[in-house]
């Protein structure tokens, strides 16, 4: 079977398929090549769900692969898309406590199940794999899978799926930060030839997105970014995944304006009781961007808009968007005061008791705007919160996010010890977190950290009077991340006369 009929020939499915995701979006996806050993109807459900799962819009994948699992109770292929629908390679935060039950429920199913081709064997036992185990850690289970899916391409070397997942298990077993530029423009060139030989496949788009996603690397996304859209004009992922790159690049209206049409969409096609966590994702990423052009007034009427929805959907990227985007506003103005006043609630949405690292966020934020506004109290008392929330992070293993909170820790700290007057004793700190938070590298649920430490070192030096070395830092900020408004009136403050 070649999926280039995808569209055209699976009518039947593709009406069923339209109640629960909307015409428009059922029509363009893009398309894959994967045949498996189940019923014409169950492949076509199947492809749906794969084409979904490319564009990581896991729910949606789930909802298709059990639609085909429905139709053909002997595909073992549709329970290998749902138990792949249930983790995320590339989201921070692991599933949550209900995708790992069901989960683990369809791998349990896959396990008795006969799968058919060798190509089918390979990429349930990669499945498999992730699910092995009990209390096995969720970057250990990634770890595991992304070995035995990597394996599979020397026994099947001209298969698209498995070029595809190839590139998602390198990206998902790469390291962050400066390390991560040969394995990234490794699988960026994987699927830059992917595009050639399969040019509306959708990962060769999205994943080249992922690999290009590094200041290092950014210009060589422009392509696939800008060409993404052709491929799944109305799908609320593929408008968002471009604003990676145009944020890498300092692009900002560009961003805004896609990540408002993907947070549109998303409303379009979420069920109405639970909207899905691409919206808020998108908003924060809007937010950052008009705050980078100077509109407060649009980032915080997006603010309010993304804060009336009473019906986040409980996952790590909503926990992250939502203690951010509110620490954003009047952490990028430098009204200090009002970060020390933010409220330490955060949304009721959410399980925050999961997400000790965005919980983190704010605490942060309220941290630094009271050291930068006198109020030692609350910023030592913010400190000991992150204490807390250092406990836990480090019970679980967190690991990128504590390298992280170690540079929020110590840019808290060091801004107390300017209020001290121990200005040597400030800006070793700050010089400190801004290498920490450099060598950890930005996260892709996050458009920027909530203040760059290399920013916030600027801002110290001007702070101290060494205007040398403030450029030398807001030069340095805006060589990972181009076009940032605060970086860029620091440096014209510390290149003036």
């Amino acid at each position: 079977m070649t999926s280039q009929k995808f569209i055209r020939t699976v009518a039947a499915p593709l009406l069923a398929l339209t109640t629960i995701l909307g015409s428009a979006q059922a029509e363009q996806l893009g398309e894959v090549d994967f045949d498996i050993s189940c019923t014409p109807a169950a492949q076509s459900y199947f492809e749906e769900g794969l084409l979904m799962l490319h564009h990581m819009m896991y729910t949606h994948a789930a909802t298709a692969f059990e639609k085909s699992a429905e139709t053909d109770p002997n595909c073992a292929m549709a329970q290998w898309g749902i138990a792949t629908s249930m983790f995320h390679p590339l989201w921070p935060g692991g599933p949550t406590p209900e995708e790992t039950a069901a989960g683990s429920a369809a791998a349990a199913r896959l396990k008795g199940m006969e799968t058919g081709t060798p190509l089918e064997t390979a990429f349930a036992g990669a499945a498999l794999a992730f699910y092995e185990g009990d209390d096995v850690p969720y970057r250990q289970r990634l770890a595991v899978w992304s070995a035995a899916q990597r394996a599979i391409i020397a026994d099947h070397p001209d298969s698209s799926e498995a070029i595809a997942f190839d590139a998602l298990a390198q990206l998902t077993a790469a390291p962050r930060g400066p390390e991560a530029v040969p394995q990234l423009t490794e699988a960026g060139a994987a699927m830059d030839a992917l595009r050639n030989a399969a040019p509306l496949h959708p990962a060769g788009y999205h994943y080249a997105i992922h690999a290009y996603d590094h200041p290092a690397l950014a210009e060589k996304g422009l392509e696939p970014s800008r060409s993404y859209l052709n491929i799944a004009p109305e799908n609320p992922h593929a408008l968002h995944m471009p604003t990676h790159i145009f944020t890498r690049l300092g692009l900002w209206q560009e961003s805004s304006d896609l990540n408002q049409r993907s947070a549109a969409a998303v409303i379009r096609m979420s069920n109405p009781d639970v909207l899905s966590g691409h919206y808020i994702h998108a908003m924060d990423y809007a937010i950052y961007a008009e705050l980078q052009m100077g509109n407060i007034e649009k980032a915080g009427a997006l603010l309010t808009e993304l804060e009336s929805h009473a019906n986040h959907q409980n996952v790590f990227g909503t926990a992250y968007a939502a203690a951010a985007a509110p620490s954003r506003l009047p952490l990028e103005q430098g009204d200090w005061g009002a970060a020390a006043n933010l409220p330490s609630q955060l949304h009721k949405a959410v399980s925050w008791e999961r997400y000790p690292q965005a919980v983190a966020i704010r605490w942060y934020a309220i941290g630094l705007g009271a050291a930068r506004s006198g109020d030692a109290a609350a910023a030592q008392s913010s400190l000991s919160e992150l204490a807390s929330l250092r406990a836990v992070m480090e019970e679980r293993g967190a690991t990128y996010w504590l390298a992280l909170l170690s540079a929020q820790t110590g840019t808290i700290e060091a801004w107390i010890a300017y209020a001290n007057g121990d200005t040597d004793k400030a800006v070793k700190m700050m010089q400190e977190a801004a290498e920490a938070e450099d060598n950890a590298g930005k996260a892709p649920v996050t458009p920027g950290h909530v203040l760059p430490a290399r920013e916030l070192l600027g801002d110290l030096l001007l702070a101290v009077g060494d205007k040398a070395g403030a450029e030398v830092a807001y030069e340095l900020a805006l060589s990972t991340t181009p076009n940032r408004l605060r970086s860029l009136q620091g440096l014209a403050l510390a290149q003036s006369e």
